[in-house]
């Protein structure tokens, strides 16, 4: 009865419900588009920075002396996810053939199992000491595909004369330029140490007979280094730092989203604050003027022997059902939004560019928070209005 009772009066009252419907909309579709947009623009920041590895890795800018002990204690680390020796940038220049077409001193990188490079690009990060990646762009450059096979070009000064080892290579794969922007290969780590040896004298694997191998290596000069969050990039940089060793990282950019970030959220919140005090007003208003307005309806219903709180859950129920149609109508309004914001920014950021979004827990919570709301202040006003009705004054007045 009582819910029948509440539904009567939204339809005799439904001018002042519409009302109510409107200016929760007024409120609630501004609302939501606003916190799209922050948790868009901020989440495909923070996602574009952590789904790269090139921002987690960070480089020693020059060469070392870096022995066992080095990389001992760097995989100790419980923040790195991967660390891998590196040869002398000299040692590791190579040159490429395919189809005529030549690239000449190339960066050659090593890999191993587990390289964050190789996971973030779908690859197998298994390499045979003769297979190689290329990076997008030099595949690009050289026409090269999936399964061919290219001219490996390794070169060293022999008693004045140069001399190649020409081998060929299988190309395993082709990494995104988004985590290889340069004209660059990925080779086996074995195969990179057989690059220098070659280039250093000896007769190693691959470029040569393996007759004279390199039985005294002890010192690398420079090592890939990953972590495994955007957090560890700042105390992993202190640490190297604090041993003397200079290095590059993503550090800044990583700062600044995080200024960015701060940034937006303290407007966002300004803005999102003054329009739900607006809001909350507004509604107070309305809920106020419909509960005046029905007053000697509620009289007369305390007349007929209902309960003051059996009152107060019908005003209850009304302003549940008129706020559940605006947040139904909000979110329509919301999701046109969305997608005119996205659509928009595709043309300025590309495919896959979202600025607007919100996932299920937010759409939900948005809705018991306004819900939420909306109940505390019908009851706050019903406590004074409806608790405090005098009947017999009410109903002399009409």
């Amino acid at each position: 009865m009582i819910f029948k009772l509440a539904l009567s009066s939204l339809r005799f009252n439904r001018l002042i419900s519409l009302s109510l419907i409107g200016a929760l909309c007024s409120v609630i579709a501004p609302l939501l588009l606003l916190f799209s947009l922050r948790y868009g623009i901020i989440s495909s920041l923070e996602n574009n920075l952590k789904s790269s590895p090139v921002n987690l890795e960070l480089k020693l800018k020059t060469g070392y002396k870096l022995d066992e002990s080095f990389f001992d204690d760097l995989k100790k680390n419980p923040k790195i996810s991967f660390v891998l020796p590196l040869t002398r940038s000299l040692s590791t220049t190579v040159d490429v053939a395919f189809n005529g077409k030549i690239k000449r001193d190339l960066s050659a990188i090593p890999t191993q199992k587990g390289d964050p490079l190789l996971k973030a690009s779908n690859l197998d990060d298994e390499l045979a000491k003769t297979e190689v990646y290329l990076s997008e762009n030099l595949a690009n450059d050289l026409g090269v595909k999936t399964g061919d096979s290219i001219k490996y070009i390794v070169s060293r000064i022999t008693e004045g004369a140069r001399e190649n080892a020409v081998v060929n290579f299988t190309v395993k794969g082709i990494v995104k330029k988004e985590y290889l922007s340069t004209n660059a290969l990925i080779v086996n780590f074995e195969t990179l140490i057989y690059m220098e040896d070659f280039k250093d004298g000896y007769e190693p694997p691959v470029f040569s007979d393996g007759s004279k191998l390199n039985e005294n290596r002890k010192f690398f000069a420079k090592a890939r280094i990953y972590v495994k969050t955007l957090d560890d990039v700042a105390p992993i940089d202190a640490y190297l730092r604090s041993k003397n060793y200079q290095c590059f990282s993503m550090l800044s950019s990583i700062e600044n989203l995080k200024a960015i970030s701060s940034v937006l959220s303290f407007i966002f919140y300004a803005i999102a604050i003054t329009s739900v005090v607006g809001g909350i007003f507004a509604s107070a208003g309305l809920i106020l003027t419909s509960v005046l307005r029905a007053e000697k309806s509620y009289a007369l219903l305390l007349l007929t022997g209902i309960k003051k709180t059996s009152v107060l859950m019908i005003v209850l129920i009304e302003n549940t059902v008129l706020t559940s149609l605006a947040y139904a109508l909000s979110l329509v309004l919301f999701y046109i939004g969305m997608w005119v914001f996205n659509h928009y920014f595709t043309s300025l950021l590309g495919q896959g560019s979202v600025v607007s979004t919100l996932n299920l827990v937010h759409v939900v919570a948005g809705y018991l928070a306004t819900i939420v709301a909306t109940l505390l202040i019908t009851y706050l006003i019903c406590i004074f209005k409806i608790f405090s009705i005098k009947i017999a004054d009410t109903l002399r007045s009409i």
